[in-house]
């Protein structure tokens, strides 16, 4: 944690409210990044959905392409055989490099949040130590 110089009557207050300002500036930075990624995460489900409805569409046109000469359905079969398996291995990749960062994003986010409590701690803590101070002042000032 960065040093906060001490004035005539405690810590001072621009610098205080600097270190604040930047804490703040960082979390708000940090929850823009979540949301890039969950919109992220967003688009990828699509992708995945778009994969699966390729799929049911070419088993149904196998299944009613039966009329055709043998050869054509089975060549039909291998090669949506083909395209299925490559769509599944993309929907997997994409699937699994969407949860790692959302599960890295989940961590950050606990993070800041953690942080954020701990500052609003200690500043409480710092304003709390200066209203004491500010009172012995006074109480002083008065017993003058």
């Amino acid at each position: 944690m960065e040093k906060i110089g001490k004035g005539l009557f405690g810590y001072k207050k621009q610098e205080v409210n600097q270190l604040i300002e930047e804490a703040v500036v960082k979390t708000e930075d940090l929850l823009e990044k979540i949301q890039i990624q969950e919109k992220q995460i967003e688009f990828l489900e699509r992708q995945v959905s778009y994969y699966q409805k390729s799929e049911a569409n070419l088993r149904n046109f196998l299944e009613s392409s039966a009329g055709n000469p043998m050869k054509i359905k089975e060549t039909a079969l291998i090669e949506s055989e083909r395209i299925l398996k490559e769509a599944r291995q993309n929907a997997d990749r994409i699937i699994s490099d969407a949860m790692e960062q959302a599960e890295k994003l989940e961590t950050k986010k606990l993070k800041i949040e953690k942080d954020l409590r701990s500052h609003k701690n200690q500043l409480r803590t710092i304003i709390e130590q200066e209203t004491d101070i500010m009172e012995q002042i006074e109480d002083l000032e008065m017993g003058n």
